[in-house]
């Protein structure tokens, strides 16, 4: 009886180190994949997602590199540097932009796969400190499904090789959970340092993750503690400190003084009014929609209150308080910027393994071990093959056809529109018309131009410099700031132009003006008006229309 005893654990100690070892194959499978599938065409110009923000660091970046190159003419030395100026706004630390030039200068050139890379790998180790924060609460199976949720949903493949902070800041705030995951296992002062120090980067890389972090910190206190111990312990108040002292630091003076752009970003980014604006809400969901989908969004609000009590419950609930707290500081972006809501994907991922949990974690029975593996492999597998095998789709045709359906399908399942770009992966085109723009204006560094992405995609390939005139989006935006609209009369006169920089009104005198978003034209009848009655036409074609401002037109 004793010998079977020891013969049936012996056997059980087998399995179970043949299942960790089949988990341990599997999760680093998916990881890979992870990786690999953000590796498709990284190497074309980042115009599949959030253009105007990655250009915007492209341009910082390529004034830092070409400034110390010696074989970078003179000439574009100075045009970089303008572009640098004018699209490079000061906003968080340059972390990423000055991690590119080093990669330029080990590369030999400037290539924008460098950037997009190290946030690919950025948020690949942040998927990891989420499968071992999941980990820490559920079954090998449920975390497994957390981290694929939060790799392989659509909106997490194009967002997270994008060349922004937004990568970094996500991976130091998993990081950072993490580590308050394991001080709350075990209270020692190291831990808390630690996950203090991984929490302060993470708030100086880009702030708004403060209300997240702090959300999941306090809510396992008050787990442990109760409210109000919670909130006057001696560790919450070390803790708090530390995660913003560098940021305060950093930041301070702009916001307070409301000096420069970060200033006026920070004025812009909370407008209270907002809050009870039917769009403001509309506009956030509509935002969800595009990042998890609505189905997604709704099955993570039920894992929020099908998580048992005990720790799991109240970390989620201090990261869906910590994620509506951020919403609330910033109510301009959080209606309008998708990518400000890629923290909550992490949260959404976490939030679903209630539910999961039910399917293939300890509360499904049915089910042995191998088999849930091998059921989450196969996922795995379908998926990626689902990847490949859409890329030979006739996509183009298809969104035309059934454009209104397809982008209602869309927001419910979590399939972000801009998926399309990413398949495709040729901007080869856009790339020819903005050069070609370049040679007609002979690269000059005083222009006007009404064109997507406020003209930093043309300036940097057609590697000219000038100022945006502002389009619909942007005229709403300081609508609902509060801003000043332009006056075409007083504004746009042969003698100056009145623009919005860097939220001052200066004069500017360009030489061109340069259209390449006739949409946009067609709207602003008064430009139309102005432009053809006082200047004549460079160029036209059907890709772009320049004026020549440089003398009224006979």
């Amino acid at each position: 009886m004793h010998l079977d005893s020891q013969s049936n654990s012996s056997q059980n100690d087998q399995c179970s180190s043949k299942c960790t070892t089949y988990r341990l194959i599997i999760v680093l499978l998916l990881f890979a994949i992870a990786l690999s599938v953000r590796l498709y065409k990284i190497g074309e110009p980042p115009l599949d997602f959030s253009t105007i923000r990655q250009y915007q660091n492209a341009h910082i970046a390529r004034g830092i590199f070409y400034e110390t190159n010696d074989l970078i003419s003179e000439e574009k030395k100075r045009i970089a540097r303008i572009n640098m100026e004018r699209m490079g706004f000061v906003l968080e630390p340059r972390i990423i932009e000055n991690a590119a030039v080093l990669g330029y200068r080990m590369t030999g050139a400037e290539n924008l796969w460098v950037p997009r890379l190290l946030s690919s790998i950025f948020w690949i180790v942040g998927g990891i400190f989420l499968y071992l924060t999941a980990r820490m609460l559920f079954s090998a199976s449920v975390a497994f499904f957390s981290a694929f949720f939060y790799l392989f949903l659509p909106y997490s493949i194009l967002s997270s090789r994008i060349f922004q902070p937004d990568p970094l800041m996500v991976m130091l705030m998993l990081g950072s959970i993490y580590g308050i995951m394991r001080y709350d296992e075990r209270l020692s002062r190291s831990n808390l340092v630690t996950a203090a120090v991984v929490a302060a980067v993470a708030v100086l890389v880009k702030p708004y993750c403060v209300f997240i972090i702090f959300g999941a910190f306090l809510s396992l206190v008050i787990f442990r503690e109760g409210f109000w111990k919670a909130l006057f312990q001696k560790n919450t108040i070390l803790f708090g400190l530390l995660i913003i002292l560098p940021s305060i630091i950093y930041y301070g003076y702009p916001m307070v003084t409301n000096t420069g752009f970060l200033g006026e970003h920070a004025k812009g980014s909370f407008l209270p009014h907002l809050i009870i604006s039917p769009s403001f809400w509309g506009g956030w969901l509509s935002m969800i929609g595009r990042v998890t989908g609505y189905i997604a969004f709704i099955l993570a609000v039920l894992g929020l209150f099908k998580a048992g009590r005990g720790r799991t419950k109240n970390l989620l609930l201090g990261l869906w308080a910590g994620y509506l707290l951020f919403g609330l500081s910033a109510t301009y972006q959080m209606h309008t910027h998708s990518y400000y809501h890629m923290p909550f994907i992490p949260i959404a991922a976490l939030s679903l393994a209630p539910i999961a949990d039910i399917f293939i974690g300890r509360k499904a029975p049915l089910l042995s071990a191998r088999t849930k593996i091998i059921f989450l492999t196969g996922i795995c597998i379908i998926s990626v093959g689902l990847f490949l095998s859409v890329q030979k789709m006739p996509l183009k045709d298809m969104l035309s056809q059934h454009k209104a359906k397809l982008k209602t399908a869309a927001l419910i399942l979590g399939v972000n529109t801009e998926i399309g770009r990413f398949l495709r992966g040729d901007f080869n085109k856009e790339i020819a018309i903005a050069k070609e723009i370049g040679e007609r204006v002979g690269h000059s560094h005083n222009t006007l131009f009404l064109t997507p992405h406020f003209g930093r995609v043309i300036t940097y390939h057609g590697e000219f410099a000038g100022l945006p005139w502002p389009t619909s989006n942007s005229l709403y935006g300081r609508r609902v700031r509060g801003a000043r609209i332009p006056d075409i009369e007083k504004d746009f006169t042969p003698e100056h132009i009145t623009l919005l920089y860097q939220g001052k009104f200066i004069v500017y005198t360009p030489d061109f003006f340069i259209i390449t978003a006739f949409d946009e034209f067609e709207k602003q009848a008064d430009l139309r008006k102005v432009l053809y009655s006082n200047y004549p036409v460079l160029v036209r074609n059907d890709d772009y229309l320049i004026f020549d401002l440089r003398k009224m037109s006979e």
